[in-house]
């Protein structure tokens, strides 16, 4: 994926600098290092179901997947940190969408819990729908646990028209991200 806003920089609330930029194959190491950043709380709200553990080569191969894009229906952006042992995943963005023309494309954003509460999941939305925009998709899909209320308080301020429907403990969340349909 290219895009002429990434990479870019973007200062937390708390005035931490992130990198924001897309993610490339060779990011599988940064995507293992984020899952052992994450506590068990938000490796289940943003999975949902996970065993207690998964073994490491299971970590790995999964992330390995998910570093692997298709570049016409998936698309993921990463926020970085540099640190004395080099480059951190903080948090990432991404969306699939089931067809290269299909217009809505489904999402979800993680972000490690020593970066949240401090803008960096709703920039990280923003950017995944600038580019989202780019490829012609213009709504963004999403199951979020209905328990993860700064979630589905980020999405319901977010700006855009939005739609939620829950069942059985899930919320199916249907946003509109095309500049026509904006409040």
């Amino acid at each position: 994926m290219t895009n002429n806003n990434l990479p870019h920089k973007f200062t937390t609330r708390d005035g931490r600098t992130v990198t924001i930029r897309s993610i490339e194959e060779s990011d599988t190491a940064l995507l293992v290092d984020l899952w052992h950043h994450l506590s068990d709380r938000t490796r289940r709200m943003r999975f949902h179901t996970l065993p207690k553990e998964l073994p490491p080569q299971e970590i790995w191969r999964r992330a390995a997947e998910l570093a692997h894009l298709q570049p016409c229906r998936q698309v993921a952006v990463v926020g970085t940190i540099r640190a004395e042992d080099g480059e951190h995943a903080v948090g990432v963005a991404r969306l699939s969408r089931v067809t290269p023309d299909a217009t809505v494309a489904e999402t979800a954003v993680v972000v490690r819990d020593d970066f949240q509460h401090v803008g960096l999941g709703t920039h990280l939305l923003r950017t995944l729908g600038d580019v989202a925009l780019t490829m012609g998709i213009t709504q963004f899909e999403a199951w979020v646990l209905a328990e993860n209320e700064p979630v589905l308080e980020i999405i319901t301020k977010f700006g855009y028209p939005v739609h939620m429907e829950t069942s059985r403990g899930e919320t199916h969340v249907l946003l509109d991200i095309a500049p026509e349909n904006t409040v």
